[in-house]
């Protein structure tokens, strides 16, 4: 230990002298790697790739950087909401302790020490940022995204607002729409999305007709755009940190015209339980979320190149994740905000062969993606800040342990949930919720929870919620009647929970679809 200590501060000493890393790379693995986070939003966790084999879904980049480093098949977020789950990361606090319950009810408090402005002020990165990373999204990011982008940690940044939260004025107001209204877009972005026309129907979710924006001005592509720009003028001989916030894959699912043709005709698993929508409205919705998806996984290509070809790609810690899922329809259920499986569970896999990331390694144990906060101050030799409940990642990346927690949580508003491992064959989601679950599915089964040790772990000391086993049930209060809903994976290697991809085909199956008490 006294070793290490000393090591971390020559280490922090020569950070600050400015040394150069080219040096230290010569003589083995990068102290301070580089760190690139893809984090797309509202990516759920079986339309990603080979991962879950949905054969017609096609991200050949995702894949390649799966299958050169270590992918995460049970990533839970800390809360599957945009700014909670942003909140989370950035902070490194679980949810109930992070400062942002809701979408719009505060800003991020910028009092709370993120792990951007650690790795900016104690690490010695430069860190950037660009697109929505929605940790301003009530007062949004400003004209020039500045707002608040200094306190936040960042050294650099193109920050934006997210899709419906740019046309939610009547002029522009942050940089996208800024960026239109030079276009000579404004008008037609808004009239697409809020005009008499009723190009999306259904939530924003059924879009009749491609968007007449040009791929060119298609949000994701201006903000992967962005990311390139950060990286081709950051300096040069320090560590640098990017997180490329791109808003889709989030509705409204409106791609564009080029986009709309390499998906159509291709056929998707349609939504499990699903009442509402006909199987070809069901399948447009299916077609342009992965559109969205594949049209990101291009940029994941062009950005990885980017790092290849400027030099880094071996000092390089490359991550992509996502702030929640889609509900996709699952249940007759759409967006996020829920803690069913299509909301809460997303993507997450991390490459970094010369950092000491495994190659080709698959864990299945559940994770948190908040944890990426302790990782990364752990690969950049950074002390967490005090409060911080983030918990590093690199043991399991690195072969060294099977798990770095006894149990994920995640949360929102009335309800919370824990997430344990139990064997190979058995993993358990339990859900506490004030009131009725959200969204709970009708083919859910009533039975006694098995899991007594699970309802101990699910409220913090500062939850509002109160204890699920506080009261019998003869007793519980009107305003706080409490329902407990469970889900569970019997075989593990089949899939998680109420939705899988089971062949890759055209089938999506339930196994142990979510258990109520």
């Amino acid at each position: 230990m006294a070793s290490f200590l000393l090591h971390f501060a020559l280490l922090q000493a020569a950070v600050l002298a400015g040394f150069d890393r080219s040096v230290c790379a010569a003589a083995g693995p990068v102290a301070q790697p580089n760190i690139l986070l893809i984090f797309p939003d509202q990516w759920r966790f079986d339309w990603a790739g080979d991962v879950w084999s949905l054969g017609a879904l096609r991200t050949p980049n995702f894949n390649e950087v799966v299958a050169n480093g270590t992918v995460f098949t049970r990533a839970y977020v800390a809360s599957p909401l945009c700014a909670p789950s942003r909140a989370c990361l950035a902070s490194g606090r679980e949810y109930d302790e992070a400062g942002v319950p809701s979408n719009f009810g505060n800003d991020y408090p910028i009092k709370t020490t993120t792990f951007y402005k650690i790795l900016r002020d104690q690490a010695g990165y430069h860190t950037m940022s660009c697109g929505k990373d929605d940790l301003t999204k009530k007062s949004q990011p400003g004209l020039n995204g500045s707002y608040h982008a200094e306190e936040l940690g960042f050294s650099d940044y193109l920050r934006s607002s997210g899709k419906m939260d740019v046309v939610s004025s009547k002029d522009p107001h942050e940089p996208f729409g800024v960026f239109l209204q030079e276009q000579n877009l404004w008008d037609v972005h808004k009239k697409e999305w809020h005009g008499s026309e009723g190009d999306c129907q259904w939530k924003s979710y059924v879009c009749n007709k491609s968007s007449p924006l040009p791929d060119f001005a298609y949000e994701d592509n201006w903000i992967a755009r962005n990311a390139l720009t950060l990286l081709k003028r950051k300096p040069a001989n320090k560590p640098w940190f990017l997180q490329v916030n791109i808003a889709g894959p989030h509705p409204p699912f409106s791609i564009t015209e080029n986009m709309t043709e390499t998906v159509r005709g291709r056929a998707f698993p349609n939504a499990v339980d699903h009442t509402t929508l006909t199987d070809a409205q069901q399948q447009i919705v299916r077609q342009d979320y992965a559109a969205e998806i594949e049209n990101i996984d291009k940029w994941i290509g062009e950005l990885v190149s980017f790092v290849q070809t400027s030099g880094e790609m071996d000092s390089t810690l490359i991550c992509i994740a996502s702030d929640h899922g889609e509900m996709l329809g699952d249940h007759d259920d759409w967006g996020k905000t829920q803690p069913w499986q299509g909301s809460a569970s997303v993507p997450l896999t991390c490459m970094g062969k010369m950092i000491g990331v495994l190659v080709g390694q698959k864990i299945t144990r559940p994770v948190s993606t908040m944890d990426m906060a302790a990782t990364f101050l752990d690969y950049a030799v950074a002390k967490p800040d005090t409060g911080m409940t983030s918990t590093t990642l690199r043991p399991l990346l690195e072969g060294r342990e099977k798990s770095n927690r006894e149990f994920v949580s995640s949360g929102l508003g009335s309800w919370r949930a824990v997430v344990m491992y139990v064997n190979e064959t058995e993993i358990y989601k339990l859900i506490c919720c004030n009131g009725t679950c959200p969204g709970q599915p009708r083919n859910a089964t009533h039975t006694p929870s098995p899991m007594a040790t699970l309802r101990r772990r699910l409220v913090t000391p500062s939850s509002h919620l109160g204890d699920c086993n506080s009261y019998p049930p003869s007793m519980l209060p009107l305003d706080c009647r409490m329902s407990l809903a469970e889900e569970a994976t019997m075989n593990g290697g089949a899939g998680p929970c109420d939705n899988i991809i089971s062949d890759g085909t055209n089938a999506m199956d339930n196994v142990n679809d979510d258990i109520v008490v």
